[in-house]
Parts: structure tokens; sequence; C-alpha cells
């Protein structure tokens, strides 16, 4: 049995033509989806500072003067009456898998409120547990002064988190990230 030859003309004009065709497809499907993403993005970042900052009612960007790169935004909530309940802070520190975005909620009396991993791709069943309460919940209430450590197992101090049992590069990652909106926050509170 003999094999045809194709002309390698015609075979590249082939593979041309499905490449556009398929880039022409990517980008009518980008167009229809971009707004629906970014909606779905916003909410689920309101629905976090709403997790972090028990009982702000709404909240405003305020500007930075000094801050770290992974700092993306830090907004002022406030009740319904006006009175300001803390700061939410959007952090995208480096983890295991890449990127985190975290939202770190900080009280006025210089505490942690809260912490929430709203996406990640870290290692599901290690460092994807950073995701859990069990784990954001160890920031609850330590000093948002930008001292906050990482030790592997015992008791924590005052300033301490135990890592997630294999994740220690996104405990890291997480402590990192509060530290950052710690440092943040300071230099509003400092401002004012």
């Amino acid at each position: 049995m003999m094999q045809k030859n194709e002309n390698p003309v015609v075979l590249s004009l082939v593979l041309l033509i499905i490449s556009v065709v398929v880039a022409l497809l990517l980008a009518f499907t980008n167009s229809i989806t971009k707004d629906k993403i970014a909606e779905n993005t916003l909410k689920e970042q309101n629905a976090a500072k709403q997790e972090v900052l028990v009982g702000a009612t709404y909240f405003t960007e305020v500007e930075v003067a000094e801050k770290e790169d992974i700092v993306q935004a830090v907004f002022e909530g406030k009740d319904g009456n006006g009175d300001l309940i803390g700061w939410c802070v959007n952090v995208t520190p480096f983890g295991y898998g890449g990127a985190l975005d975290l939202m770190v909620g900080i009280h006025p009396d210089g505490t942690v409120s809260g912490v929430k991993l709203v996406s990640h791709s870290e290692t599901a069943g290690l460092g994807a547990k950073a995701a859990e309460p069990a784990f954001s919940d160890r920031f609850k209430g330590k000093p948002a002064d930008g001292s906050i450590g990482v030790i592997k197992s015992g008791e924590p101090k005052d300033n301490e988190i135990v890592a997630l049992s294999g994740a220690t590069v996104t405990s890291k990652a997480v402590t990192k990230g509060v530290n950052a909106a710690s440092v943040a926050v300071s230099s509003i509170k400092g401002g004012a």
C-alpha cells in the first residue's frame, strides 16, 4: 500500500485556517463571558469583605501611600451609622501552587478580625486546607502589626500560628499576606 504524499504548503494552510477559527471562537467566548466573570469575582470579593469584617455594611476603597506589591486594595468598612468597623485588605501572596487571593480584615484596635481565601490553586488535601475555617481562624485576634510568624508544631505564641501539616509554604504565604495587610492598615492609621 502506498502512502499519498501531501503538499506541505496545503497542510500548513489547513493548520493555519484551523488555528484562526479556534482563536476567533475563543475570543468570541471570552467577550461573552468576561462581564459575568468580573461580576462573579466582585460578588466573591464583597462576600469575603463581609465575612472578615462582621458588622460592616459598606466599603470604600482608600489610598495607601506605603504598601507592598502584594497589596491590591484596601477598603474602609463602616456600619449603617457610618461608624468605622475596620479595614479589609485584598492581598495576593504566592503560595505553592501560585497566587492566593486573600481578603484580610483588621479591627481598629489592631487585631486581625478574619482571613478569607477567595481563590487559589493550591494542592488539594494539603494547601487547599488554607481555605477552611480551621486554618483561617488561627489568625483571628492576632496582632495586626506585621509580626505574625509560622511554626510547624507546638503551642503558638500570641504572634504565631501553627502551619498546616504538609503545607508550610501555603501557611507562610497566607501569613505573609496577613502581615502585608497589617502594614498597609498601619500606614493608614498612622496618617489619620
